[in-house]
């Protein structure tokens, strides 16, 4: 792959996405698309090119599926999820009506859904020891609609959970067999509350109902150059009911973009409440 097409490509990328790919990914991008073009029989760059001009949103949906990252797993950067039941969700449903009579989640970024069913353990677990009666919803949202096809079919390999208290593969997962032996599916009563959409972070929100009480951002913002970074937390804010919170990951740092946002430590900022 030439320079010249990389920036044609990368430039593409950016507009359909955000998606900000600097000049050292230009062999990333030549391996994840050489794949495709040879699926296609397309003998140069330039075809490939004229192909997505041809094809029109299909073809750019499978570019951007193929340019996203999706590294996630169970429980990842735990912390957050212990400080959110321990310290947050009790003051956040004794301040907030709306939380009471439904406390509303939003994984943005969701990738194939482990962070999505992590939260909902978190909260079904949260609600047996405190709130039984708690109600909630979670919506996960990806750009990637591969990603989002694993999510939906919510169907993990069992080694790979590591999940943190004995009991919880129990309570929350139903164990395959047969042709689904070593793999496990979360169960009804967490898929319930759950749903999937894709979506663009930069595009209209008009899925997400609002006002959101707590929304995961983690790990996406890296990916985004800093004028979409503080964009991106802009939106993100203006989703929050005044006092709820952004779980931001640990590798996404706010410190160098202007927000409206407090922070209360571990990546983890509020939305100011309303004096």
């Amino acid at each position: 792959m030439s320079a010249e097409v990389f920036e044609r490509l990368r430039a593409l990328i950016h507009q359909h996405s955000r998606i900000h790919l600097t000049p050292n990914k230009l062999n990333m991008l030549s391996s994840r698309l050489g794949k495709r073009r040879r699926e296609l029989g397309l003998q140069s760059w330039d075809e490939y090119l004229a192909w997505l001009t041809q094809q029109g949103p299909d073809e750019l949906d499978t570019l951007i599926d193929l340019v996203a990252t999706n590294h996630t797993h169970f429980f990842r950067e735990a912390i957050q999820f212990e400080i959110l039941q321990a310290e947050l969700l009790g003051p956040l449903l004794t301040r907030s009506p709306t939380a009471k009579r439904g406390l509303r989640c939003w994984s943005a970024g969701c990738s194939s859904g482990e962070e999505v069913f992590t939260l909902a353990i978190v909260l079904a677990e949260y609600a047996q020891g405190h709130q039984a009666d708690l109600r909630w919803q979670i919506e996960g949202t990806d750009i990637s609609h591969r990603a989002l096809h694993t999510a939906r079919q919510a169907i993990y390999e069992m080694d790979r959970l590591n999940l943190p208290q004995a009991g919880l593969l129990e309570r929350y997962f139903q164990q395959g067999s047969g042709p689904y032996e070593g793999f496990c599916k979360v169960k009804p009563e967490l898929l319930d509350k759950v749903h999937f959409h894709r979506l663009n972070l930069f595009g209209p929100l008009n899925q997400i109902p609002q006002p959101q009480h707590v929304v995961f951002c983690r790990n996406v913002m890296i990916y985004f150059e800093p004028a979409s970074q503080t964009q991106l937390v802009q939106r993100l804010h203006d989703t929050l009911e005044p006092g709820g919170y952004l779980v931001a990951g640990h590798s996404d740092s706010l410190l160098r973009i202007k927000h409206p946002l407090l922070s209360l430590g571990n990546g983890i900022y509020q939305r100011p409440v309303l004096a």
